[in-house]
């Protein structure tokens, strides 16, 4: 990755490290959030192994997104379980 890819992506985890409550985002969500252009939280999420997406989560009809340290930390029991026999991560 690239210098500005890297930065946009350490931004992106502290956003998720940092957040409380709900810890689902949609990346219009994420980009605002971090005030980092969109199609550059899309490269990060879509290219690094630190995010997943939901796969039955949706926000007015897009995708959700979290960091793979916050799904562990916060996702119920059932869903990482439920995860892991779908091999996927919820």
């Amino acid at each position: 990755m690239d210098n500005n890819i890297e930065t946009a992506k350490n931004k992106i985890i502290t956003f998720f490290d940092n957040s409380e409550g709900e810890y689902w985002k949609t990346l219009d969500e994420i980009s605002s959030q971090t005030k980092t252009d969109l199609s550059v939280v899309v490269n990060v999420i879509t290219n690094s192994g630190e995010f997943v997406r939901s796969s039955y989560r949706k926000k007015a009809g897009e995708p959700l997104f979290t960091s793979r340290k916050l799904f562990r930390s916060k996702a119920p029991m059932m869903d990482k379980i439920i995860g892991t026999f779908k091999n996927r991560i919820d």
